[in-house]
């Protein structure tokens, strides 16, 4: 995800304009990667501003399917649709 998601000037973008992201060193951080249940890397992390859980991707996720996870947290679709159900009524 370093040298392919998070190298495309769109996705940055988009990251910076609707979250606030960080990266952590689960290696040094590990009361973090504790607390978040971190097993496997990269995992990517989703939180409300109170630090709630709203979910997490384990895993890889390509640069194409990125933006749409993306774009599923920042409207607030979580709250109502699957992911598969937004990318559905997104893609028609």
């Amino acid at each position: 995800m370093e040298e392919e998601s998070f190298t495309q000037p769109q996705i940055n973008k988009f990251l910076n304009e609707h979250f606030i992201p960080i990266r952590v060193d689960v290696d040094k951080e590990k009361k973090i990667a504790s607390t978040y249940y971190v097993r496997s890397l990269p995992t990517s992390w989703f939180l409300e501003p109170d630090g709630s859980k709203i979910t997490s991707v384990p895993g890889y996720v390509n640069p194409e399917l990125f933006p749409v996870v993306l774009k599923y947290i920042a409207s607030g679709s979580y709250k109502t649709l699957t992911l598969m159900e937004f990318m559905k009524q997104n893609t028609k």
